[in-house]
């Protein structure tokens, strides 16, 4: 096979698979030759402007040959990968506009939730029982919004935000640190099925890239570049999520905050993002509010007349004994159940489904429960 006959979209995956080779050596080599396939053919004198090294130049060398090229996309036909870029049409506007965008996103799943308006959630990777029944409260309101819910797969909040979503008949995508060969954290085997099933997994790195610390932080961008904004729910002081809030910030996106009580660490990070002019969020209402204009005019409709049906919850007096017995931060079933009267202890666990149904509190995993 002839060189001309590769077109950019080929070479560019050639260029993405060398080790070393990271977007932004890719993003000048672009603009010093205006074609990938130019550079390949006076890679040397691209090699030497670009300061390379000497273990990329003979990766290059040997890929770039026409057998090795072929090869290359022969054996990505073969295994069944997928990527979009920039080239493609597919490709999400969303991402195109933002600084240093990813020039591979390999993926699985639908493809088609790259057209739907997305909304990010993160937070903290050991969230408290609030957190974890704040973020559940918000995804499935933000759910019933018809939005897509987009995180990144790692423990905590990411992972409360994909089961919400999965929980509640919705779609979210997952935005990998790693290649779609690796299942990161290990634990999280079945999530990343569900997730491909029902929804979309993405990466910009190829298949075989393992993972490493490093490159968690990046795919933070990617979050919030394919979200309209970005929901922390909590994190530390210095927690890594707070990347995605500046992420956020950078490319122009909003950014909501659930505050918490004022003693948990897992405040702090929230906290400090409302002092610095995030919006403030007690409730699915003040995101609503805040992204209603971007929403199609029968979605607006619709979110009217439920949020209409759900202002008053109709509660009998011992639904109401329950309510006032669960609290915000969660309270354990054996807690709760101490704390009532003998009448209402043998009632409890009807109690709990029909509070549950009525949307006055939220269950938790390890017999937790939490007022919404």
């Amino acid at each position: 096979m002839e060189k001309a006959k590769l077109d950019e979209r080929d070479w560019l995956y050639v260029l993405t698979m060398i080790s070393g080779l990271g977007r932004k050596k890719i993003r000048e080599m672009l603009e010093m030759t205006g074609s990938f396939q130019v550079a390949i053919e006076n890679w040397h004198e691209v090699a030497r402007e670009l300061r390379l090294t000497s273990l990329i130049t003979a990766q290059v060398d040997k890929q770039s040959n026409d057998a090795s090229a072929l090869a290359l996309l022969e054996k990505r036909e073969e295994e069944g990968t997928r990527f979009l870029c920039p080239f493609d049409d597919a490709y999400p506007v969303s991402l195109r506009n933002i600084p240093d965008s990813p020039w591979t996103l390999f993926y699985r799943g639908d493809l088609t939730l790259l057209g739907k308006m997305s909304i990010g959630v993160v937070g903290s990777r050991k969230p408290t029982p609030y957190g974890r029944a704040s973020c559940s409260y918000f995804v499935r309101e933000m759910v019933q919004a018809g939005l897509v819910i987009v995180s990144g797969v790692a423990y905590g909040i990411d992972a409360e935000a994909h089961q919400a979503t999965l929980k509640a008949d919705g779609k979210t995508i997952g935005v990998l640190g790693c290649g779609m060969n690796h299942v990161y954290p290990s634990r999280h085997r079945e999530l990343y099925r569900e997730i491909e099933s029902f929804g979309l997994l993405l990466s910009e790195y190829p298949p075989h890239i393992p993972p490493v610390s490093g490159l968690f932080p990046e795919r933070n961008r990617i979050i919030s570049g394919l979200s309209i904004g970005v929901l922390v729910v909590e994190a530390a002081e210095k927690s890594g999520s707070l990347i995605t809030a500046d992420c956020a910030l950078e490319q122009g996106k909003e950014v909501f905050a659930i505050p918490g009580p004022i003693f948990s660490l897992m405040s702090a990070g929230p906290h400090n993002l409302i002092k610095q002019g995030a919006k403030l969020v007690t409730c699915s209402n003040d995101i609503w509010e805040e992204i209603k204009h971007l929403l199609p005019k029968t979605k607006q409709i619709q979110l009217v007349e439920k949020r209409n049906a759900t202002d008053v919850i109709s509660l009998s007096n011992e639904e109401k004994a329950i309510v006032q017995a669960v609290t915000y931060e969660g309270i354990h079933l054996d807690e709760l159940m101490s704390s009532l009267e003998k009448d209402q202890r043998r009632m409890l666990h009807q109690l709990v489904i029909r509070l549950e149904a009525k949307g006055a509190i939220v269950a938790l995993p390890g017999g937790y429960f939490a007022r919404r």
